[in-house]
């Protein structure tokens, strides 16, 4: 039992709850892939965010990760002893109605925000470009058929996405 877990209570309901059940899968992810191997997993708080439904321009925010300041840092290596560098916030009620391998995909994607620096990239036309590409523009959505991407016969870079309205043409990074 990891020292995050003291804190959890069971019977807790507030708004936020600690969840260590995503430390696993975001483990097995930066084990599998390249791009995810400089990501600190044992130095995520995962963070369930129980009550805001959160949108952005209309649509839903299903997580974010964002970087814990110095401060709030400290606090929670008194408390907990132990040192979390960032949080991934996920929305639970935004994501109740994903299946295993959609949360699976949520958390490669906010895993992917963390550069090799160690800096939070927003979203930009690359990552956009990544995700809708390979999975179709509503891959998070429910009933999205998605693949396992803990599944040891799948690999990121031969995922073909859905066919689009002109099926020759892939979306691509034009520079």
């Amino acid at each position: 039992m990891s020292e995050a877990l003291e804190l959890a209570v069971d019977e807790f309901n507030g708004k936020y709850f600690i969840n260590e059940d995503y430390r696993p899968l975001a483990e097995k992810l930066r084990a599998k892939f390249k791009e995810l191997q400089h990501v600190p997993v044992k130095h995520i708080l995962f963070l369930e965010n129980r009550e805001d439904k959160r949108k952005k321009a209309q649509h839903y925010v299903f997580a974010q990760v964002s970087k814990i300041s110095g401060k709030i840092q400290d606090i929670l290596y008194q408390v907990t002893g132990h040192t979390y560098e960032y949080i991934i916030e996920i929305f639970k009620e935004n994501v109740e109605a994903m299946s295993r391998e959609q949360i699976i995909l949520l958390l490669y994607h906010e895993m992917r925000h963390i550069n090799i620096e160690g800096k939070i990239v927003e979203h930009e036309i690359n990552d956009w470009v990544c995700m809708i590409d390979k999975l179709g523009p509503n891959w998070a959505t429910t009933k999205a058929s998605v693949p396992d991407l803990l599944d040891e016969d799948i690999n990121w870079e031969n995922i073909q996405g859905p066919p689009t309205l002109f099926p020759e043409e892939r979306l691509r990074v034009v520079k």
